[in-house]
Order: C-alpha cells, then sequence, then structure tokens
C-alpha cells in the first residue's frame, strides 16, 4: 500500500514528477498551487466565468442551490485558464486540456469517483479531505469502460481499507492518477480549480486515425447490400456471406501495407510529438 509520506513534498520538481508519481501515485505538495499555475485565481473571476457561462447555454454549470456550483471546461470562459491549459497540454502530452471548478457554499462535495483523467486540484479558498484509494479497488470492467467514455460509469465507493486522506488548503496541489478513486468534502466555504487531462485509450489512439486514411483514400466505400423484406432466404443468405467477405478483405487491407503506414505516421504526427 502506498503510505502518505510517499505522496508529498516540499515542492513540485517535473522530474520527480515524471519519474514517481505520473499515473503511479498521489502527490500533495502544500502551498504548492500557485506555482504550478502561475497564479491564483479568485471568487469574482469564478463568479465572472459562471455568468458567461449561463450566458453561453449553461451546460457547463451543475448546481444545488446554496450548496455547490460546478462548471466543467471553465477555461472555455475564462481566456488566461485556456492559454495555460493549452501549455499543460504540451506539458503532459495531452492531445488538449482544461480546467474544471467547484465552489461549495457550506460542507459538502460531488461523490466519490474515478476519471479517465489525470487531475491536478489546485485549492484556492477553503479547505477539502479529500480521501484517495488505488484503480486496484475498482473491477477491471469498469475501469475499461470509464476508459471507453460508456456513460454512466464512473461512481464508486471508496473501500473501507487502503485509503488515502489528505486536508487540502489554500494554495495546496493533489495531483490524482488515472483511474484513481477520490471524494473531496468542503469543510465550508470553497474554491477549487482542477487542471484535466485525459488519458487516451488505445483504440482513441488508433481507429480515427486509421478511419481518417480510409476515408481519404476512399477504402471501402462499395455499397453493401440491403437487406430489404422482400429479400428471399437464399439471397439473404448470399448477401450475408458477401457482406461477411468483403468485411474480412476490407479489415485486411486497413492493416497492412501502405494505410497501415499512414496510419502510423498520422497517429506520431498527433501523439508523440515533443512538448515545445
Amino acid at each position: 500500500m502506498t503510505e502518505i509520506m510517499e505522496c508529498e513534498r516540499s515542492t513540485f520538481d517535473f522530474d520527480e514528477f515524471f519519474a514517481v508519481f505520473w499515473r503511479q501515485r498521489p502527490l500533495f505538495v502544500r502551498g504548492g498551487a500557485e506555482t504550478f499555475l502561475g497564479r491564483s485565481w479568485s471568487l469574482e473571476e469564478f463568479a465572472a466565468a459562471r455568468t458567461r457561462a449561463l450566458a453561453h447555454g449553461g451546460g457547463a454549470v451543475t448546481e444545488r442551490l446554496d450548496e455547490v456550483t460546478f462548471i466543467e471546461q471553465v477555461s472555455a470562459f475564462d481566456a488566461d485558464l485556456a492559454e495555460r491549459a493549452g501549455d499543460f497540454a504540451r506539458v503532459f502530452g495531452a492531445p488538449r486540456a482544461w480546467f474544471d471548478t467547484v465552489r461549495t457554499y457550506g460542507a459538502d462535495g460531488i461523490g466519490a469517483h474515478f476519471d479517465h483523467s489525470d487531475n491536478f486540484v489546485l485549492q484556492q479558498t477553503g479547505t477539502k479531505q479529500w480521501s484517495l484509494a488505488g484503480p486496484h479497488h475498482i473491477p477491471a470492467e469498469a475501469r475499461a469502460r470509464r476508459m471507453m467514455d460508456v456513460p454512466g460509469v464512473g461512481s464508486h465507493a471508496l473501500p473501507d481499507t487502503e485509503v488515502l486522506t489528505f486536508q487540502v488548503r489554500p494554495g495546496d496541489l493533489l495531483y490524482i492518477p488515472v483511474l484513481w478513486l477520490h471524494s473531496g468534502v468542503s469543510e465550508a466555504e470553497s474554491l477549487s480549480l482542477s487542471l484535466v487531462c485525459p488519458a487516451v485509450s488505445l483504440q482513441s489512439a488508433v481507429l480515427p486515425f486509421l478511419a481518417q486514411v480510409a476515408r481519404g483514400r476512399a477504402v471501402g466505400h462499395q455499397v453493401v447490400p440491403a437487406f430489404h423484406a422482400h429479400l428471399s432466404d437464399a439471397a439473404r443468405v448470399e448477401a450475408a456471406g458477401a457482406l461477411r467477405r468483403a468485411t474480412l478483405l476490407l479489415l485486411e487491407r486497413l492493416t497492412t501495407g501502405d494505410l497501415l503506414d499512414a496510419t502510423l505516421r498520422l497517429q506520431a504526427e498527433h501523439l508523440t510529438r515533443q512538448a515545445g
């Protein structure tokens, strides 16, 4: 089991972070939030971003009146945060990154869950008690479904043992690795920002690029049989066989030769570039 002392540091050092903590264990840095972000973020800025988010349609804002306000991708409504999120995406090798924010108006939280992203909690005001537990407490199928972005997957109770607890005060930083269970409960009013760096599943690192290459070369353009209501049984069997044979040929074509090479080049261009 990971011990608290193994997760605490007095400063955030990127070399040590990637060697020791990245996707392996949490990191807690007392007073590390402002240095990491390069600034603080105020209640006034939260209010302004909330106003812009609501004016944009309000879909990003989830609220329980006088209890808690959550703004997903608040960086879409704050130009400075958006710029910083782009910089962090390059540093952490993510296709994109953004900030979420939570403001509580009393002792409250949003419940225990796990994310398909690496999260950096940057406490701005108030104090939160965070409880974390490793991914091995979550069934493998649930972790896989979360990485596939299946709706409704993510909520999960904390275990009774092997839970790490951190008291995160104003100015503190807490790194939560991908798929780690976590629950944050505020002691009173509080405001926090979270940098979200989504993890890339193998499927999403392959299929979109493969589809883009195939589409660009019109591979698989052939019209497939229509299984209409007046098709005879014999014709239906014949059409199903033809579709199966064509599918096997297409799959073979997609994973060999120039199409495979082009897919790997496109993947490398988008995913393996070095941060600038």
